[in-house]
This record gives structure tokens, C-alpha cells and sequence, in this order.
């Protein structure tokens, strides 16, 4: 029959199949050694846009570490919280190790942005193995904050109970002042003061304000010479931004420098606008000024020193090195991040700073939340004993050059 196929059948005829023939030839086996074939540029680019990344932000952290506190245009730029060092190597440091190409090159990269920008983050991680010691009874107890326009946007009654409540033996405070329009303004509050702190001595200049148990010897406020036109009606708010106190503590001489130095920009300003870096650079040519006469006068001071309040300094910043000589009285202290500002919400930024005399026996400093109503700027407490009469200071490494 036709179209039948049989034994004998032949592939010349209509609808037969030969078996000899198979229906396609497979491909020979892959060559173990031929390499493989090159993949096109969409399965690349992740690698790609994640090295560059990552090579975006090394640079930053070393632009930070070498133009902070250096450069005027740098400290409108530089903002970003500190700890963002820590946090956005390591989020980055996931992808980077999971990418097919490039990923040697990816994670090196990350891994040494990690390392420029650790020193860079704020972090005490002592903090977490230190615990609480234990203080001494007769230590002394001294306390700095930022008011913020002292109790204008507050309930007063309730300002000052928060200020008692501190029980401190020095008080260092600023922006004892309120605003009148977008201007600060000069406040006299003494006799409320007196009330509520009966036998401290008060000092005040501008907007600081001392209040000590220990009789007052010596009060001085920094006025750096060459300074710009003060930008307000009130020139001692921009002209005063270090009062010097000198207390007598049982026959010993410390000295307490009450310090809120210039912002580092204006941030009422737009920064696509001429005027705002102009602003940034004012700031920081005044702020420098300040900087120069508060490290004249420590370089000159031979006792023992207290320095406390909002510096505008960020960590890991080129600022930092006004302060040498001084210990940074978070490395006794029992916060992680010793981050003080904003109160409402998670405190990102360390604006707020304390530093003792290597000499004085600190033993413990925290960074303590006020109710949000009264401050944007969390408290300092810290706990501190002076050194005996007659102690000499521990030779420090410019002592020994």
C-alpha cells in the first residue's frame, strides 16, 4: 500500500523513513578549556554602578577627613550624620559581595571606605563593656546644655524645676536669651535666678550664663580680635562666644570655659543661591577667629580646665584639633553614640561636646534627654574630681617634642 513502511522500504519513497538516518545531529561536547562566552553590558552594569558607588563615597570620607574644618566650602557640605559612616559602607558591603563581576574590586573599595570613614563615625564603643562606676561622694557635679532661648517657647515654672532637678555644683549654659523677630535678644533673668538658686554665684556675658556653688575668682569673656561686623544689633551675641570662669574649689583654681561657637552655615539660606556660600564663608572665617583666641587662652591657662557646650563641631572633623591637650569626656561616658541633637526624635548629629584637663579624674559623663518642650539640644552631666593641690599635669606628646 502506499505510504506504507516496511522492512525493505525506501526513503525515496513517499512518506518512508530511513532508519539509518537519525533526525538531528547532536552538538559535540563543550570544550572544558574554551572560555566562556562574554556576557553582554546589561549583565554588567549592577557591578558597575555599585563599584561606582562605592568609589563615590571613598572619596567623600577622604574628602571629609582632609577639607573638614579646613576649607570654608567644605562645612556646608559635610553634614550627614556620623554614623552614616559606619551604616552606608556596611549596607553596601551586601551587594557588593554578592555581584557576579567585579566584585574583588567592589568590596575593596568598601572595605576601605569602611576603614577612612571609622574614626569618622562618633562611635565610643567602650561604652558598651564600661558599665556605671562608681563616684565618689564629693565629686564634683557639673552640668552644660543649650537652653534654646532660655524658657521664651516654655513653661517657665516648669524650666526651672527641670534646672534644680539637675543638683549640679556648676551650671554652663547657654543661649540665656530669647528672640525678638529673627534677631537674638538680650535677657535679664537674675533675680528669678537668685530665687531659684539661692547662694550660687552667677556670671554672665552675651548669652552665657554660670552658675557655681564655688566662689567665682575670675570672669573673662573671649573677644577675638578682627572680627567682622556682627551681622545683629546685639554684637556680644556674635562678639562673645567663650565666657572664661575661674571658681575656687576648696582652695583650688579650676577654670570653666561656657562655649557656643558659630553655626557652620545658615540654614534659612538656599545653597543654590551666591548668598548662602558667601554665608558658609563668613561663619567660617568668624568661627576660626574664636577658635584661635579659645586655643590662645587655654595654651596660656595653668589650671585645670573645664570646656563644655555647643561647638558646632562634628566628629572625626579637622575642627577637633583646637581641642588638642583635652580629653573628650565621652570616653568616660556610657553612650555608644553620645549623639545630642535633635531631642525629638532619634539624636543624629554630636553638637554638643565636653573636655577636661587630663589631670582632673573624670568619672563618668551622660548625655540625658530634657522634656522636648524645653530644649532641641540634649544635657551633659558629668562627674569629676580635681587633682591634689600641688599635682602636676601628665606630660603630653607636645610636653615631650
Amino acid at each position: 500500500m502506499t505510504g506504507t513502511l516496511t522492512a525493505g522500504g525506501s526513503a525515496d519513497r513517499p512518506g518512508a523513513v530511513d532508519p539509518e538516518v537519525p533526525d538531528a545531529v547532536p552538538d559535540p561536547d563543550p570544550d572544558p578549556a574554551a572560555p566562556p562566552e562574554p556576557e553582554g553590558p546589561s549583565r554588567r552594569w549592577p557591578g558597575r554602578l555599585l563599584l561606582a558607588v562605592a568609589v563615590l563615597w571613598a572619596l567623600f570620607v577622604a574628602a571629609r577627613a582632609l577639607l573638614s574644618g579646613r576649607w570654608w566650602a567644605w562645612n556646608g557640605l559635610g553634614l550627614a550624620p556620623p554614623v552614616l559612616h559606619l551604616l552606608f559602607p556596611l549596607a553596601l558591603l551586601i551587594p557588593a559581595a554578592l555581584i557576579r563581576h567585579g566584585r574583588r574590586a567592589a568590596v575593596g573599595v568598601v572595605l576601605a571606605a569602611l576603614l577612612l570613614g571609622s574614626w569618622q563615625t562618633g562611635l565610643h564603643p567602650g561604652a558598651m563593656l564600661r558599665g556605671r562606676p562608681a563616684v565618689p561622694a564629693d565629686a564634683l557635679k557639673v552640668v552644660s546644655w543649650n537652653t534654646f532661648f532660655w524658657d521664651q517657647d516654655s513653661d517657665t515654672d516648669a524650666f526651672y524645676a527641670y534646672l534644680r532637678s539637675r543638683s549640679a555644683d556648676v551650671y554652663l549654659l547657654q543661649e540665656y536669651q530669647n528672640a525678638r523677630g529673627d534677631e537674638p535678644a538680650p535677657i535679664d533673668d537674675l533675680a528669678r535666678l537668685r530665687k531659684e538658686f539661692p547662694g550660687f554665684h552667677i556670671a554672665t556675658e552675651g548669652e552665657f550664663l554660670t552658675l557655681s556653688r564655688f566662689p567665682i575668682t575670675s570672669v573673662r569673656a573671649l573677644r577675638p580680635d578682627g572680627l567682622a561686623p556682627p551681622d545683629t544689633s546685639w554684637a556680644d551675641y556674635w562678639n562673645i562666644r567663650v565666657l572664661r570662669t575661674d571658681i575656687d574649689v576648696d582652695g583650688r583654681t579650676l577654670s570653666l570655659y561656657n562655649t557656643h561657637l558659630p553655626d557652620l552655615l545658615n540654614v534659612d539660606r538656599n545653597p543654590l543661591t551666591p548668598a548662602y556660600h558667601r554665608s558658609v564663608r563668613q561663619l567660617s572665617e568668624r568661627r576660626d577667629r574664636h577658635f584661635e583666641a579659645l586655643r590662645e587662652d587655654l595654651d596660656a591657662n595653668g589650671h585645670p580646665v573645664v570646656l563644655a557646650g555647643d561647638l558646632n563641631v562634628l566628629p572625626g572633623t579637622g575642627d577637633l584639633r583646637w581641642f588638642d591637650g583635652l580629653r573628650d569626656a565621652a570616653d568616660a561616658g556610657d553612650s555608644v553614640y553620645p549623639a545630642t541633637f535633635p531631642v525629638s526624635g532619634p539624636a543624629l548629629w554630636r553638637l554638643d561636646w565636653a573636655f577636661v584637663s587630663p589631670r582632673i579624674d573624670l568619672h563618668r559623663q551622660s548625655v540625658q534627654d530634657p522634656p522636648a518642650a524645653l530644649s532641641t539640644h540634649r544635657l551633659i552631666d558629668l562627674r569629676l574630681s580635681l587633682p591634689a593641690p600641688g599635682a602636676s599635669a601628665p606630660a603630653t606628646e607636645k610636653d615631650r617634642s
